[in-house]
């Protein structure tokens, strides 16, 4: 199967998308463009077949899920989907996609595990991603080894109380589209950059400020995140960070 059945495949299947969105019965904006944008980004995709067995927690956004299993597909990699009792119609159906020439070799989709589950799990490699009470719950109570791996996770700055009803929009929304956010207002940018340098915070850096800001330099200084100034990056976000290795 080539990326280009796979996009065939979500466009054949973009009215059942549309049914497992009012049966999830939720406020989520899902878009059929952008599921087609993250995809087509895999044409950049640097694979190597690992042939592995990974298991991956998320938050069940369905962008997410995309992700995954183009990176499962891409490169050899048995994947199952914890996706936490999220949007399961929307995920069903995506993960279904997926497997319309895969067959049992495509990526498999789990509501709820408990945890007998995980630890009887015969994943070679459990990931979870954006949610650090699952992770330490993992790692703490049920003494897993596992990888924490942040995707889409925002560090906000702003600096100036005239920018408080756009950073309570943005709130709403990352709420609303489960992506996850931290919001820094105290201090200079240079001293976001540092807590966000010490921290194992968000992959995506926003920062929203009145102040003449050198975005390539704080670009170099967040090296690890990707970075946006003055900007509203949600048009593209999940496209921007489809290719971050998360199974690798």
């Amino acid at each position: 199967m080539t990326l280009n059945d796979i996009i065939q495949s979500f466009k054949n299947n973009e009215d059942n998308m549309k049914k497992a969105i009012k049966i999830d019965n939720t406020d989520f904006k899902f878009s059929m463009n952008k599921a087609i944008d993250i995809l087509n980004r895999f044409r950049e995709f640097e694979t190597g077949f690992l042939n592995k067995k990974s298991l991956v927690v998320t938050n069940g956004n369905p962008y997410i899920t995309i992700i995954l299993c183009m990176q499962a597909i891409s490169q050899n990699i048995s994947l199952t989907l914890n996706i936490q009792d999220t949007m399961f119609a929307l995920n069903s159906a995506i993960v279904k996609v997926f497997n319309i020439n895969l067959r049992s070799d495509g990526p498999q989709i789990k509501k709820y595990m408990s945890p007998r589950e995980f630890i009887n799990s015969d994943a070679d490699d459990i990931i979870v991603i954006d949610d650090r009470s699952k992770y330490y719950f993992l790692r703490d109570e049920l003494k897993i080894k596992a990888r924490y791996v942040s995707l889409l996770n925002i560090d906000l700055y702003t600096d100036s109380e005239d920018l408080s009803s756009l950073t309570d929009t943005i709130t709403d929304y990352c709420s609303q589209e489960h992506i996850g956010l931290d919001i820094h207002s105290d201090g200079s940018i240079d001293d976001f950059v540092n807590e966000t340098n010490k921290y194992d915070g968000g992959n995506v850096a926003l920062i929203l400020t009145k102040e003449k800001v050198n975005q390539m330099d704080i670009s170099d200084k967040l090296s690890d995140k990707t970075v946006y100034l003055n900007c509203n990056p949600f048009a593209k976000i999940e496209v921007d960070v489809a290719l971050k290795n998360i199974l690798k």
